[in-house]
């Protein structure tokens, strides 16, 4: 499988990597399997956390007699030195291992967070006191906002950074790849097969999230089958300049499919190029969640997410039924005002979201 630098840590990583959060889900036995399957197929970056169950767990046993032939990445989700010192030694523990490739700063989503990470007491300086005892390599940092985590890169901290993008969401294109490449800081991709809906865990979000879905606009999109929609999301997402994309994978099945997509790939072809160039322009919600929240409990961002989805996907009908699905509609707004301060792109909140609420009712 080819292999890619994942920036100044010129580490080479397998551009699929293995995403460790659902193998929480399976028994021990069938874990360390589709572990080493991974492996076995040349996946060599192996992204878990202390909050995906006992992934750690899983794949330290998995990879316990081939540790030094992998990049193992884990996080800390505590925001204070000693927490999360304590994550730190437990994650060795479970991991199997004496040392870390990678710890990450875990869900940094607004600037408030990523100081109290990054103060004298935060858990940014365990992170930098365990890398001078040679217990871990690099650090990185994981978020769901890309204008945050530019932030987090500029500051020179962090050798990796771990954001969302797939075909549906490209946030992360506009900033946050072009500063991670000035400083050399490695991109990991996540969630390249889930599109964030109304909730920020995608994965609780019921009607239909995943891109490799029975949603009639999306197969036309992607494909008419999971193979086929799982190859096209991912070749998307490899054409970007990232070093590794991790899909959460808990099948011996799905690993082999993705490490078939990483194998192939060698760049999109003229038509795929087609198929994926969609226009934001300008004026188009980055779902930085600064105009939240609303006086009325109208979910602004979902709500421009959504017309985002309809205007320049075409995914009318996924749109619709996704707005319908929520309990505070445009027509609750006011016009109160406070949202169009917050935001930092000057969007013309309150014109968009009745823009969108004419759309969602168009027969």
């Amino acid at each position: 499988m080819q292999k890619r630098r994942l920036g100044k840590t010129n580490l080479q990583v397998s551009q699929v990597g293995f995403g460790g959060t659902w193998i929480s889900e399976l028994s021990m036995t069938d874990a360390v399997s589709v572990v080493k399957r991974a492996f076995d197929l040349g996946i060599n970056y192996f992204d878990t956390a202390k909050l995906d169950g006992d992934s750690e767990e899983k794949i330290g046993a998995a990879l316990q007699e081939v540790r030094d032939k992998c990049v193992i990445a884990t996080k800390t989700g505590s925001r204070t030195k000693q927490e999360s010192l304590e994550d730190f030694k437990s994650s060795l523990k479970r991991l199997k291992t004496d040392r870390l490739d990678i710890i990450q700063l875990h869900g940094i989503d607004d600037e408030k967070t990523l100081a109290k990470a990054m103060c004298t007491e935060g858990s940014l300086q365990t992170c930098k006191e365990a890398r001078k005892q040679g217990l871990v390599d690099f650090i990185g940092i994981t978020g769901h906002k890309p204008r945050v985590l530019v932030k987090a890169v500029e500051t020179g901290e962090f050798d990796i950074v771990l954001v969302p993008l797939n075909v549906l969401t490209r946030q992360a294109l506009e900033d946050l790849l072009p500063a991670a490449k000035a400083h050399e800081v490695g991109v990991i991709v996540m969630k390249p097969l889930s599109a964030k809906t109304s909730s920020l865990i995608t994965c609780l979000y019921n009607p239909s999230l995943s891109l490799v879905s029975d949603e009639p606009e999306l197969k036309t999109l992607l494909g008419k089958n999971s193979d086929s929609m799982v190859d096209n999301a991912l070749r998307y997402v490899l054409s970007q300049d990232v070093a590794t994309v991790i899909p959460g994978l808990k099948s011996i099945h799905e690993v082999e499919t993705v490490a078939k997509v990483a194998k192939q790939y060698a760049g999109l072809t003229v038509r795929e190029k087609n198929l994926f160039s969609f226009n934001l322009g300008e004026n188009f919600c980055r779902d930085c969640g600064q105009c939240m929240p609303c006086p009325q409990n109208i979910n602004i961002a979902a709500i421009l997410r959504f017309q985002t989805l309809y205007e320049v996907y075409g995914l009318k009908v996924w749109a619709k039924k996704l707005y319908n699905g929520l309990e505070a509609k445009v027509d609750n707004c006011t016009e109160c005002g406070i949202c169009e301060p917050k935001c930092p792109y000057n969007l013309s909140i309150a014109s968009m979201l009745k823009k969108a609420d004419s759309e969602f009712h168009q027969k």
